[in-house]
């Protein structure tokens, strides 16, 4: 008979996969600044408007004690918290020995993937005006021919 590992007797006990149990452990090498705002966003409460994902928390917490310092001080001056993405850029390089303040910030300001502003239209109106054989297509395929209505209609327009 194979001896379970605490996370596997951990993982079997509370209905959750190893892995998840694994990084649920990886987030207690997180400061307690970085922690609570995780916690935040696994509790939902709105009164917390700036909040870390757990598996963006995960990877911060491979950062050394004073790197994860530096980075809840960005944080807290900037108001904005890292996603996943810029986590794992942050990550590489601390593995590299060349995270900085500096960069950091640089990084925190890059706008991020879901923050690109958009615009709705009343979908009733545009269904009034789009062919008939569109109004079934793809979001995207639609959003497509109306930017190229727009710019035919730009170059149309600075013809006269």
């Amino acid at each position: 008979m194979q001896k379970l590992t605490s996370i596997e007797k951990i993982s079997k006990k509370g209905n959750d996969s190893r892995e998840k149990v694994r990084k649920y452990i990886r987030l207690t090498y997180l400061i307690k600044e970085l922690l609570d705002l995780v916690d935040n966003r696994l509790t939902k409460d709105p009164r917390y408007n700036l909040t870390i994902g757990f598996t963006t928390g995960v990877e911060l917490s491979y950062l050394t004690k004073d790197e994860q310092k530096l980075l809840y001080n960005s944080i807290a001056y900037l108001g904005a918290t890292p996603s996943y993405a810029q986590a794992r850029k942050i990550r590489a390089l601390s593995e590299k020995k060349k995270l900085s303040y500096e960069l950091i910030e640089k990084i925190l300001d890059q706008m991020k993937g879901n923050q690109n502003e958009r615009i709705y239209f009343n979908k009733r109106k545009i269904e009034k005006v789009l062919p008939k054989n569109l109004i079934k297509r793809d979001k995207r395929y639609i959003e497509n021919y109306i930017v190229e209505a727009i710019e035919f209609y730009k170059k149309y327009r600075s013809v006269f």
